[in-house]
């Protein structure tokens, strides 16, 4: 009774510690992403003589989400963006941010933005600007206006593949 006894604990104990390694295990595997690097454009559907541009760095994990940093060409900060990609499906948001992304999202404004990756590693798709509600917003409008998107303006990205990520600019 008592081998009997000893054999089940363990047993159990053998069992409950191959269980308890197992999760530590899985992440590490998950853990590696791929990196991605682009050059972006942003323009109305339309045409633009002046189109936005920008660049911008992901991480893409295998669970299907991307974390990286969006540059604007005129401003050089490091804008976060989080998102996700599912096949040729890919969403991502840029921001918030603490200057104008350039389409009206200013102050603590972010970009939406919904599109497919191609064939040849580029993606294309649809903007839309968030303007952040907030008093200081409301007043920093409200002292000097600017054209603000209306539902009529649509915007488009592009983005086409570099090597390697941005260099940091020098202080």
């Amino acid at each position: 009774m008592v081998r009997s006894l000893v054999r089940f604990l363990s047993s159990t104990m053998l069992v409950s510690v191959a269980l308890v390694a197992m999760p530590v295990a899985a992440p590490a595997q998950e853990a590696q992403a791929t990196d991605l690097h682009f050059n972006t454009s942003i323009t109305q559907v339309y045409g633009s003589p002046y189109p936005l541009t920008g660049r911008l760095d992901l991480q893409v994990f295998p669970a299907g989400h991307l974390r990286g940093y969006y540059h604007t060409s005129y401003y050089k900060l490091f804008i976060p963006v989080v998102g996700g990609r599912d096949g040729d499906y890919i969403w991502l948001d840029i921001g918030p941010s603490s200057v104008d992304l350039g389409l009206g999202a200013g102050p603590e404004g972010r970009l939406y933005i919904v599109g497919t990756m191609n064939a040849d590693g580029s993606f294309s798709g649809q903007v839309f600007p968030q303007q952040a509600a907030s008093l200081a917003a409301t007043t920093i409008a409200q002292e000097f206006p600017s054209p603000q998107p209306t539902s009529n303006d649509q915007y488009i990205i592009k983005g086409t593949p570099v090597g390697d990520s941005a260099p940091t600019p020098a202080p």
